[in-house]
């Protein structure tokens, strides 16, 4: 059977509620592990207070290191193993709406300390990356942990143009997987 790509899109990217470091993707069956923390995000992601529509999403690589090993007496090759994994950024732009949520976020983070005993660490985020279709019924979806916001940018203001205000939020992670079967309610 033929699959078709996707040909009309939107994102949607649903958080968690601000919560410690999760370990999900560290379980010897890291997509299980994935699929069930994104099963928990998507019925309470209203209440987790950030719930956001996106125009355009980069950065949904993952990519392994390769470590090469020389063998003494095999010739044809050095060997290659796998060391761990890498992910670049999440870099989300949306046009600017009355919704702080994600500068509120911003401004929680970056005004923890983990030089002072008397405060807590700043609060991570897993979520969940939704791709709708045409009928904005979700096709495909990754999960991300452990998610800090590293950087906030705001529009550039111009009186002169018609432009969209857009808005980019840079999200550093410790993990992206695709997930093999979508969570309810999606």
């Amino acid at each position: 059977m033929a699959v078709s790509p996707v040909t009309g899109f939107n994102f949607r990217v649903l958080f968690s509620a601000p919560a410690p470091e999760s370990r999900a993707l560290e379980s010897g069956d890291a997509l299980a592990a994935a699929g069930a923390q994104a099963a928990l995000i998507v019925p309470a992601a209203p209440s987790a207070g950030i719930r956001a529509g996106f125009a355009e999403i980069s950065g949904l690589n993952s990519e392994i290191e390769i470590e090469e090993y020389r063998e003494g007496g095999r010739n044809i090759g050095s060997r290659r193993f796998p060391r761990w994994g890498r992910y670049p950024n999440l870099v989300l732009r949306r046009g600017v709406t009355s919704d702080t949520a994600l500068w509120d976020w911003f401004a929680d983070v970056i005004t923890h300390s983990y030089t002072l005993q008397t405060t807590k660490p700043p609060l991570r985020r897993s979520g969940v990356i939704l791709l709708d279709g045409f009928d904005h019924k979700a096709v495909a979806g990754w999960f991300f942990s452990n998610a800090l916001p590293e950087r906030l940018t705001g529009p550039v203001l111009n009186a002169r143009g018609n432009e969209v205000a857009i808005e980019t939020l840079e999200l550093s992670h410790e993990g992206l997987l695709r997930l093999s079967s979508l969570p309810p309610g999606v």
